[in-house]
């Protein structure tokens, strides 16, 4: 279902996917954190529609340019999470993750913040997380999808809203 944001701005959600390593190290009793760095690829679809003008001679002639237009976005994300076990094998997870989008102009305000929470189990190696992530402000980018003469230009504004289905398996263990 679109999403509108405080511009007026109808958003799609689409696939998404990211790789990266992390770091772990249980903290207290049942408290653990990590923190790493990733890259993750989303799709995002955004509604425009664009008034038309006659013949190039700049004069409104009441009809509209529409449709959806398709972005993919690369971040490069450094996540923080705490953890708390419970039982034996579940987890709550919390924390908050710095992205930067990599393959668009963002302007001024370059890095974006998301909170994130989730519940997880690990049994033996393999540890999986449901994880909602969401931004903590609406941020931007030029978009590049309509550029006018006297210099105005589009822009997609959108807020991180997302589920995440999160698989981790160590590659290297310390020993006890």
């Amino acid at each position: 279902m679109p999403q509108k944001t405080e511009y007026g701005q109808k958003n799609k959600a689409g696939f998404g996917t990211g790789l990266g390593v992390y770091a772990s190290r249980t903290v207290w009793w049942r408290v653990s954190a990590d923190a790493g760095l990733m890259f993750r690829y989303k799709q995002m679809e955004q509604h425009y529609a664009f008034p038309k003008s006659g013949s190039g001679t700049g004069v409104y002639t009441g009809s509209y340019d529409e449709g959806w237009a398709k972005y993919g976005l690369n971040y490069l994300v450094i996540p923080v999470h705490l953890q708390l076990r419970y039982g034996k094998y579940g987890f709550i997870r919390g924390g908050i993750e710095a992205g930067r989008l990599t393959n668009y102009n963002t302007g001024a305000e370059k890095t974006e913040y998301n909170w994130i929470v989730g519940i997880g189990n690990q049994r033996h190696k393999l540890k999986w997380s449901v994880n909602y992530i969401r931004g903590s402000k609406e941020v931007g980018f030029m978009n590049g999808l309509h550029d006018e003469e006297n210099g105005n230009r589009s822009g997609t504004f959108y807020r991180n809203r997302m589920f995440q289905l999160s698989l981790s398996y160590p590659i290297w263990q310390k020993n006890k």
